[in-house]
């Protein structure tokens, strides 16, 4: 909006000085004050700050103030035929520049340029006491008109040239304003199709996260009810599981549905046994030289933050062999900090081939950091190579750090 608000305020400062421009040379052509050439330059700059919005109307306006003004001479008064043509020049300018339909701008500036030349050629040598000189007027010099003809011929092309560039540099501009909006909606669009994407895998893994909940939940439930009377110990064992388990299970389900929400089901959850050591070991078999760093002493993650703690090392490892290059050095460093697990990935790959504004890979990790109020930031690092950052908080409080 400011920009357009800059164009508008330049476009109005440049007409403004148009008109003064055609008010002070007709009134001062070749530095003399003449009172015809006040009024001509005043009805002549007033039609043309409509140039832009009316562009031929003015242009019709200027040639008929132009032939009145050659037709009704009074002594004293006459103005020189360059002021006349350059009022023409200027409208057939605004004509070819922001008429819509080029055939009729065209039309329109031959027939500027036929009026020029009929005012410069056929400009009477009465006044207004003897009209009829307008038509008809004494022997004409051939030599003189040819010479006309080629200064009209010449000054109409630089006209039609600058004003042909003008208008054709607007389409330009238009045309480079349009693709640049088309592109930014697309890549808006693939961004949000990403995201839902992602949301929607992590709704499945929601789900199953409930349903491995509700399932604990039942067993024990089960239990309760048959050792109720017979064991009393064992009753409040697993009263006490169910109260944990569901207790760990709201809470995660509440930081979830604040974004999945309006989600579709989801996406694929590591199998059981798929750990951070077993995907460090398949990196590792396809070529990387991954180091494995725990600081602190592991906890047992809430099921919900460790698949976001393993989606994110697998899909750092899975970056690390795609853009750093053959054999990979690879460090994963997990930290166990009071309430929340750190994630570092580096590589010693070459940061210029990544792409991460695009990459849909690192929007889910992202999302996946984000979905449990945590932080991630991935980039080029002064060592070399690249580097994913993670913080997750963890949901209970219970948690050992």
């Amino acid at each position: 909006m400011g920009s357009l608000a800059r164009c508008v305020d330049r476009a109005v400062l440049i007409d403004a000085a148009v008109s003064v421009s055609v008010v002070v040379l007709a009134t001062w052509w070749w530095h003399q004050f003449r009172l015809g050439g006040l009024i001509y330059g005043l009805l002549t700059g007033t039609v043309l700050l409509w140039r832009r919005r009316r562009p031929v109307a003015v242009l019709v306006a200027v040639g008929v103030i132009a032939a009145l003004t050659a037709m009704i001479e009074v002594r004293g008064t006459q103005l020189h035929e360059g002021m006349l043509l350059l009022s023409l020049a200027v409208a057939t300018h605004a004509v070819l520049a922001h008429t819509p339909s080029l055939r009729t701008a065209g039309a329109w500036a031959a027939a500027s340029l036929v009026g020029a030349g009929f005012l410069v050629n056929a400009r009477p040598s009465a006044t207004i006491a003897d009209p009829v000189g307008v038509i008809v007027r004494p022997p004409v010099d051939l030599a003189a008109v040819g010479s006309s003809v080629l200064d009209l011929a010449g000054f109409g092309a630089l006209v039609c040239a600058a004003g042909l560039s003008l208008r054709f540099l607007g389409v330009q501009r238009v045309t480079a304003a349009e693709r640049r909006g088309n592109a930014e909606r697309e890549r808006a669009q693939l961004a949000r199709v990403a995201v839902a994407e992602e949301r929607a895998r992590i709704a499945r893994e929601l789900h199953d996260i409930v349903a491995h909940s509700l399932s604990v939940i039942v067993l024990h439930a089960q239990g309760a009810e048959y050792a109720f009377d017979r064991d009393p110990a064992r009753t409040r064992a697993a009263l006490g599981t169910i109260g944990t388990t569901g207790a760990d299970a709201l809470e995660e389900i509440r930081q979830l549905v604040r974004i999945l929400r309006d989600g579709g089901g989801g996406g694929d959850e590591p199998a059981p046994d798929h750990t951070l050591a077993s995907v460090v070991e398949r990196a590792r078999a396809a070529g990387a030289a991954v180091e494995l760093v725990v600081d602190g002493a592991p906890a047992e993650l809430p099921r919900g933050v460790a698949l976001a703690v393993y989606r994110i090392v697998q899909e750092s490892l899975t970056n690390a062999l795609k853009h750093a290059g053959p054999a990979p050095a690879v460090t994963v460093r997990v930290a166990y900090r009071p309430g929340a697990v750190e994630l570092e990935i580096s590589d010693d790959g070459a940061p210029s081939v990544r792409t991460p504004s695009g990459g849909h890979g690192l929007i889910g990790m992202r999302e996946r950091a984000t979905l449990y109020g945590g932080t991630f930031d991935a980039g080029p690092y002064l060592g070399g190579g690249w580097r994913v950052r993670a913080r997750i908080p963890l949901i209970s409080a219970g948690v050992p750090a």
